[in-house]
């Protein structure tokens, strides 16, 4: 598998912590030669899954929106992060809907019993939050739980996460390098946990 890390931006607020945060990422992968593409949740047309219970039969989403890629991108990619603010204790309902959707791979892996990628490579991923309270991580607990949800179906290893509470203020991150640089550092050891 090519090694591309696949970067998910939850924000519906464009140039947000997060975002900047996200903007790390991608800077630290490109410079360490890794291949990147974004996507930008706000910017994408992705239907909430409706339990209809076809994908129970097929492995496949019968709705036809923007997710039919975004599957492709989960599966195509060695490296996932993703980056979302902290809205009610969980995600954003933008990449909710995403995580949601992958119903259809959860069935096609554990239902149907099928491989969700050829050969035998252990994708990994990373989570980023930002929120406004500052009140500890133990505010984040929902959040990384439904992450970690989503990362099994996908067969992808937990890496771990950054979080950064306090920063209620659009851009405030750019008040904070140590936050930048804290992303910086799990984003190479992202990398360098790689064994090949």
């Amino acid at each position: 598998m090519k090694k591309k890390l696949l970067a998910i931006a939850g924000s519906p607020r464009k140039g947000g912590n997060t975002d900047l945060l996200l903007a790390e990422v991608l800077r630290t992968a490109q410079g360490a030669g890794v291949d990147t593409h974004m996507l930008k949740l706000s910017e994408l047309k992705i239907a909430p899954c409706t339990d209809c219970g076809a994908c129970r039969k097929t492995g496949e989403c019968v709705q036809q929106d923007d997710m039919q890629a975004v599957y492709t991108q989960l599966l195509d990619s060695y490296y996932i992060v993703i980056a979302s603010p902290l809205y009610f204790m969980g995600v954003s309902a933008q990449l909710k809907a995403l995580i949601d959707r992958c119903q259809a791979l959860w069935s096609r892996r554990y239902v149907l019993k099928k491989e969700l990628r050829a050969g035998t490579c252990q994708p990994r991923g990373m989570y980023i939050s930002a929120a406004a309270l500052n009140k500890g991580d133990e505010i984040f607990a929902g959040s990384i739980q439904t992450v970690k949800a989503l990362f099994y179906t996908l067969n992808v290893e937990y890496k771990g996460e950054i979080l950064c509470h306090g920063l209620e203020e659009k851009g405030a991150v750019k008040q904070h390098p140590e936050l930048l640089e804290k992303v910086r550092q799990a984003t190479l050891q992202l990398f360098a946990d790689d064994a090949d």
